[in-house]
């Protein structure tokens, strides 16, 4: 019976240590991040809707649960400068932040499809999306979670919105590097 006590107890404090383990991993660091594809990069991933990404983490005063704000910007390729961007407040969440996207007040016809890429349409009103950013030795990595719908730029007189699934593989995952503010400005 001590036994089998110990073996018990050994096995609750090895439970306890990985929790305690998992809650220890650094959050991302407040600053910007930023990556721009390379041609080669492009080539091995020929899916991949988004060229160029940048990702703004400042904190918020008297937000609690959300004490922080990240602003995410993709640009698509062959669209040139044009970006599409997001902001979320964010939370704590398992050694990450947990970002809820914005919502964007414009009033377009919604979509009958749901395949990531940028249209001049929204897939519904109803949600805004979430992303995950968690810290990596080379930077953060930016997660989408939940469908984002990112507003662009006006085309035309009609709004266009960039739209990434979590489920896409070629674009549901960007790791961005360290960057001067002015690259997130």
């Amino acid at each position: 019976m001590l036994k089998s006590h110990l073996i018990f107890s050994a096995a609750i404090c090895a439970s306890v240590l990985a929790t305690v383990a998992a809650r220890a991993e650094p959050l991302p660091s407040l600053g910007c991040y930023a990556r721009a594809y390379d041609k080669a990069h492009l080539s091995a991933h020929k899916n991949q809707i988004v060229g160029k990404a940048w990702l703004s983490i400042e904190t918020r005063k008297d937000t609690p649960p959300y004490p922080f704000l990240a602003t995410l910007q993709f640009s698509a390729k062959g669209r040139g400068k044009a970006a599409f961007s997001t902001f979320g407040a964010c939370k704590e969440d398992r050694g990450a932040l947990l970002c809820n996207a914005s919502l964007s007040a414009e009033e377009t016809d919604l979509c009958k499809t749901k395949n990531d890429g940028v249209r001049h349409c929204r897939i519904s009103y109803d949600k805004a999306g979430a992303f995950r950013i968690a810290a990596q030795p080379e930077g953060v990595l930016v997660t989408v979670v939940e469908r984002l719908e990112m507003p662009g730029p006006d085309a035309g007189g009609r709004a266009s919105y960039l739209y990434l699934s979590p489920d896409n593989a070629e674009n549901h995952a960007f790791l961005l590097r360290p960057a001067d503010a002015k690259a997130c400005e």
